[in-house]
């Protein structure tokens, strides 16, 4: 089964590189399943109302990175660049190559050590926003090198 970047790429269009989705999205998940499965059996009614709280929390949040993480994709081409998002529905943007009038990464701290970032890339005044790219750098130059 073809992905929607295949089956939507131009006579003449090859992809040039594929970013994906850090893994760091499942560690607020991963902290709250924890904290749910420690307090959830406690006797104290007090710890016992935190476990209640946290554990349907970290699995509807779990849920909802895991969706994002198997649902967004990052596509340089060498024409555009695409961020497709969802799996049910679908949020596509396609910005060509050619529009592109700046780009820049953001990246805290922990996205530094960790190996991901935010790109914003500005086509006709308008900031299209990249988040949680496995090494931004990376992404930066496919796009400049396309440019």
């Amino acid at each position: 089964m073809k992905s929607y970047i295949d089956k939507n790429l131009q006579a003449g269009e090859t992809i040039e590189y594929k970013a994906h989705v850090h893994w760091c999205i499942f560690f607020s998940p991963v902290v709250l399943l924890l904290v749910g499965i420690h307090f959830f059996p406690a006797s104290n009614m007090f710890e016992h109302l935190i476990g209640i709280v946290a554990l349907p929390l970290g699995i509807f949040t779990l849920l909802r990175s895991l969706y994002m993480k198997i649902g967004t994709h990052y596509v340089v081409t060498n024409k555009r660049v695409i961020l497709k998002q969802g799996l049910l529905s679908r949020n596509a943007m396609e910005l060509m190559l050619t529009k592109c009038e700046g780009l820049s990464i953001n990246q805290g701290l922990i996205g530094r050590l960790l190996g991901f970032g935010t790109i914003l890339l500005t086509t006709g005044g308008a900031t299209n926003v990249f988040s949680y790219v496995t090494d931004p750098i990376e992404f930066r130059n496919a796009i400049n090198a396309q440019l």
